[in-house]
């Protein structure tokens, strides 16, 4: 039988869950609002920024797992920084495009697969499988679609020919307006991450296809382990 909760633990998983809802929400609205994001650019970065400080501040505060938080803070605060430069330097110096679009790919990359993980362990360790820990469990899919969005981008940025011209926006240069893409960009990972779509590859272009393949393959095994996680709940005797 499980031990009743402390004031201090109830208090805990309240503010996780709450975390839980909050990036839900966060990220939806960061897909949403991308058919403004074509005109102003700054919505894209605001979310990803509003997005970072809830995975900080509600969830990985108030994670089960104690181990590591130094390095997610370090990472996501990086990643934060990293997108307030990254937004000036495209807005104001273009031609520093190609410089700047890959460390920004790699930063929110660690930074959302590190919290990633740990929030696979953390789902695996809540003491009840609620609406709050699906919700959870649902953001862990979006942010894959998300991070899908930054490789497409720097595709977009560093092989301009790999990606169908039709599917970019009407008279907008990837290289020259960068910013303008990244929406883009966004609907196109999410197409691929359903396996709805994958019209934004050019017909003999690896590198787009091997990108669109990789955020369609970790779609479906962050699926497969959420099955596996939800079934094992309910089948106490194939615990170790």
């Amino acid at each position: 039988m499980r031990k009743p909760f402390t004031p201090q633990e109830k208090q805990r998983i309240r503010k996780r869950y709450r975390g839980y809802a909050y990036l839900l929400v966060v990220v939806s609205l960061a897909v949403l609002v991308q058919p403004l994001a074509l005109n102003w650019p700054l919505l894209t970065s605001l979310n990803s920024i509003i997005m970072a400080m809830v995975m900080m501040l509600f969830l990985t505060r108030n994670s089960l797992l104690r181990v590591h938080k130094g390095w997610l803070y370090g990472l996501g605060s990086s990643a934060i920084i990293f997108e307030l430069i990254w937004l000036v330097g495209m807005a104001r110096f273009p031609s520093l495009a190609k410089h700047l679009t890959l460390p920004h790919l790699l930063i929110w990359a660690l930074f959302i697969g590190f919290f990633l993980v740990r929030k696979v362990r953390t789902l695996m360790l809540e003491p009840y499988v609620t609406v709050y820990v699906l919700m959870g469990a649902c953001t862990g899919y979006l942010l894959i679609g998300y991070v899908g969005a930054f490789l497409l981008h720097s595709l977009t940025i560093w092989h301009p020919g790999a990606l169908d011209p039709a599917y970019l926006p009407a008279g907008i240069d990837p290289v020259a307006t960068p910013l303008r893409v990244f929406p883009s960009m966004v609907c196109a990972s999410f197409e691929a991450l359903t396996t709805l779509s994958n019209a934004v590859t050019r017909p003999g272009s690896l590198g787009s296809h091997v990108g669109c393949l990789a955020i369609a393959i970790v779609g479906q095994l962050y699926v497969a382990m959420l099955i596996g996680l939800i079934l094992g709940r309910f089948q106490p005797g194939l615990r170790r």
